[in-house]
């Protein structure tokens, strides 16, 4: 799995440094996104992923498949990856390169998770106190996690912000476990 998040990564780099000097960053992130699209439908994904199949024949498919509604150097990275045997890298790739669009448009993506439901005012609160703390522009995706009990948790990048009860009374159960 490392090894995968990993190879993602630097495909991911190379094709936004790619993308970014030839001022082509949204006809990238375009195309990786069709790309990856396509290949979550099963059968396409089987071939992709399958030892057995001959690379040509992957490839003959693959570009059948992406017809011209994909550039040339996108098809060309997600081919170059799926001859390198790391296929199961290409979501995770895709994932790493709009990441990277985000964060060269000054932009940061924040991961909420509520005990419950947020109402428009509560979300918005969030969303400003964010902003306020990262200095960017913020995109949220939410999540009911019931196990908080009550409170938020929001993780930015590699970043956690934990004021949920359950966090709370862990921290207080492992200070009266200390004494």
């Amino acid at each position: 799995m490392a090894r995968r998040s990993t190879a993602a990564r630097r495909y991911a780099e190379a094709a936004f440094q790619m993308g970014k000097e030839e001022r082509a960053l949204e006809s990238w992130e375009r195309d990786l996104a069709t790309l990856r699209t396509l290949l979550a439908n099963p059968e396409l994904r089987a071939v992709a992923m399958h030892p057995a199949v001959a690379y040509s024949a992957k490839e003959r498919v693959l570009r059948a498949v992406a017809g011209e509604q994909i550039g040339r150097e996108p098809l060309e990275l997600v081919l170059l990856m799926v001859r390198r045997g790391r296929p199961g890298a290409i979501d995770r790739m895709v994932e790493h390169f709009e990441e990277l669009l985000r964060r060269s448009r000054g932009i940061s993506r924040a991961e909420i998770r509520t005990a419950m439901r947020l109402g428009d005012d509560e979300r918005n609160a969030i969303t400003e106190r964010l902003r306020e703390l990262t200095g960017t522009k913020v995109e949220t995706s939410e999540e009911v996690d019931e196990s908080l009990i009550g409170g938020v948790a929001v993780r930015i990048r590699d970043t956690l912000y934990d004021a949920s009860v359950r966090s709370r009374l862990e921290r207080l159960r492992a200070r009266l476990t200390a004494v």
